[in-house]
């Protein structure tokens, strides 16, 4: 009971050194919420960009034309032997009405006097999607010397590598930024309780001179880190889901538009990867910034107080 009393006791005066410090805490969780906010939207950001670029590279098909007069059983089996490559994911043929249609669709107001048109202009064709962005050009070596039924082949092979830099360095930069923003939490926070600390010198010389452990020292300041933490993960996903459901809004005619229809992922679907994810960074940066002050500070009063003795 004893045990159980003490620790309570220890877990009060945590909470207590919030209030008493109340302005430092304010402080600290603000400086929390911006930084998990920040790492919150970044994750979402790439998470929103990967969809994108899946979306994308859908669209970076190789188009493969085929030369007129082939027969149904000649152009399938040319579309078995395509997809059979081990560089292809997907191949869909788009016959000469389709394309039309398409063109219809997509162009309604630059090619209105195409309007009664033959809609076998068109020559048709595969749309040949590679099994990765990294097989684009494989395809399209073999594609193009691949067999005499194909007319000619067009592709966006620099659009597939651009989007592949892009993607590179975004997740780059995004990994860096995440990097510096828990480093800027962590510090915050043993700022904080360090604070707490030297405000609290003499209870603490009280604690050590009658024979407290080094652990029961740390309790609290341990509970005032993870509290510290969790108040400031608890606000930085409030802030997330707000700050996202705003610019979702905003930029969701503007991407449908370029990315035929994109919407931004549903917050409901990335809660249970950002909610233990804001959880997990608040208990750790809280409770390490706690436990790496307070270690700190009794290794230097340990340290200054060998030095007096030795004199």
């Amino acid at each position: 009971m004893r045990g159980s009393r003490g620790r309570g006791y220890l877990t009060r005066m945590g909470f207590r050194n919030i209030i008493s410090n109340r302005t430092m805490s304010v402080a600290s969780v603000l400086v929390l919420v911006s930084c998990l906010m920040l790492i919150g939207l970044v994750f979402l950001a790439a998470v929103n960009f990967n969809a994108m670029f899946r979306e994308l590279s859908s669209h970076n098909v190789i188009r493969v034309f085929l030369v007129p007069g082939l027969s149904d059983y000649q152009r399938e089996e040319l579309g078995q032997r395509i997809l059979r490559l081990d560089s292809v994911r997907e191949v869909t043929y788009i016959s000469s009405e389709e394309a039309y249609r398409r063109v219809m669709q997509n162009n309604a107001d630059d090619f209105r006097l195409l309007e009664g048109a033959d809609t076998n202009f068109l020559p048709p064709s595969f749309e040949v999607s590679p099994a990765s962005l990294g097989d684009f050009d494989e395809a399209v070596t073999l594609l193009e010397r691949f067999d005499p039924a194909i007319g000619s082949v067009r592709h966006f092979q620099s659009v597939a590598q651009q989007l592949g830099a892009v993607e590179t360095a975004f997740m780059i930069l995004g990994g860096a930024v995440v990097t510096v923003l828990l480093l800027v939490s962590l510090f915050i926070i043993s700022s904080t309780v360090q604070t707490t600390m030297h405000s609290r010198q003499q209870e603490i010389k009280v604690m050590k001179s009658v024979g407290a452990a080094p652990a029961f020292i740390r309790w609290p300041f341990l509970v005032e880190g993870i509290a510290l933490g969790l108040m400031g993960a608890a606000a930085a996903l409030g802030v997330v889901f707000v700050v996202y459901l705003g610019l979702g809004s905003a930029l969701e005619p503007l991407l449908g538009r370029l990315l035929h229809g994109f919407r931004p992922l549903p917050f409901g679907e990335q809660l249970p990867v950002i909610l233990p994810m804001f959880v997990g960074l608040g208990v750790l940066t809280g409770g390490g910034g706690s436990m790496l002050s307070i270690t700190r500070y009794l290794k230097e009063k340990v340290y200054e107080k060998s030095e007096l003795d030795e004199t």
